[in-house]
């Protein structure tokens, strides 16, 4: 019996051992503490990524709008989409030189985040103002190519931006590049007014006959966008018009989003305001936006981190079950060698 005790020492050290280890070391962290535009661009990415999307590429440019539009907040104190002397969004990256994709007098292809913060970000999945179907997209849009962000601090308070766009496929200026530089600051974009994006918002279709339902694409819409409105997956709506891995979709296109749907069921009540735009953002991060949408399509960055959260503490409780069996098993063939009656 004495050379049981031993085992049994080792045991219970093994026990402590792996019962004291602290949460950080068995689980990686669940949030960051964003104090770098670097930092911003990799959540946005990685939370494109969680919905199977590719990243954006960081562009120079936008880089230098989104810091530059920072720095204005913080030097103004205010959240705001405009720019200094009453330039837009759109004017000013074009001014900088980006061939800038889309429809110039919407504004084009482009979007931009803002947020406020008392501290740096903690970015414990999106944060809650950034979770309606609006800001969401602008880091969820198949339509971008690109990305840029700005952080500024003043005193306490921290300012940040996310700029994204898409670039005209042969990287070149549009013809109505310079009619929209010389207009008006201000115009038809919207942005005085606090926009940051233009998009037709989505119209739910009804099913036909045979319960097939279609969506017209229309401008500024994407795959995701249409995926969150119909309450189905990008992937789906792929699979059923045959496009594969392709994220593209244009003006015009007729997709088939849903099967063997009634026209009772897929009726549903339109929220369907002139514009699908991002609001101004309230003075801190804790704040509630004007309306956040339920989003159901996969699932967000946080429920990811918690799902990962909670592994180590299973994996950690059948080591202890595996230590405790193999110990107790050598003690009994220990004693059982020794008296073996």
């Amino acid at each position: 019996m004495r050379k049981i005790f031993p085992f049994l020492f080792l045991m219970v050290l093994a026990l402590t051992v792996v019962l004291s280890q602290p949460d950080d070391v068995a689980a990686s962290p669940q949030f960051y503490q964003i104090t770098s535009p670097s930092q911003l661009i990799e959540v946005v990415n990685s939370l494109r990524i969680s919905y199977g999307l590719p990243p954006l590429t960081s562009h120079p440019i936008l880089m230098q709008s989104a810091q530059s539009q920072a720095d204005y907040m913080a030097a103004t104190g205010q959240v705001t989409h405009s720019r200094p002397g009453g330039t837009t969004y759109t004017q000013q990256l074009l001014s900088l030189g980006f061939p800038l994709a889309g429809d110039l007098s919407l504004g084009g292809f482009r979007a931009e985040n803002i947020i406020q913060s008392s501290g740096p970000l903690d970015w414990n999945g999106v944060p809650g103002a950034w979770q309606d179907a609006a800001h969401m997209n602008t880091m969820l849009s198949q339509n971008f190519t690109h990305i840029g962000a700005g952080i500024s601090q003043s005193g306490d308070q921290y300012y940040y931006a996310v700029d994204t766009a898409a670039a005209t496929g042969s990287g070149q200026m549009q013809e109505s590049a310079s009619t929209v530089l010389t207009s008006v600051p201000g115009g038809s974009s919207g942005e005085a007014a606090g926009v940051s994006q233009y998009m037709v918002p989505v119209t739910i279709s009804t099913a036909g006959p045979d319960g097939n339902i279609f969506h017209k694409v229309q401008y500024g819409q994407s795959l995701w966008s249409i995926a969150i409105a119909y309450g189905t997956t990008i992937k789906n709506i792929q699979a059923l018009n045959n496009l594969g891995e392709d994220l593209t979709v244009y003006q015009g296109q007729e997709l088939l989003v849903q099967t063997g749907a009634t026209q009772e069921a897929t009726i549903a009540p339109e929220a369907t305001p002139t514009l699908a735009v991002t609001a101004t953002i309230p003075p801190t991060e804790t704040s509630a936006p004007t309306s956040t949408p339920s989003l159901q399509v996969t699932p967000t960055a946080m429920e990811e981190a918690e799902r990962e959260s909670a592994r180590p503490v299973s994996s950690r409780i059948l080591i202890v079950v595996l230590i405790i069996a193999a110990f107790v098993g050598a003690g009994m063939a220990v004693w059982l060698i020794r008296d073996p009656n």
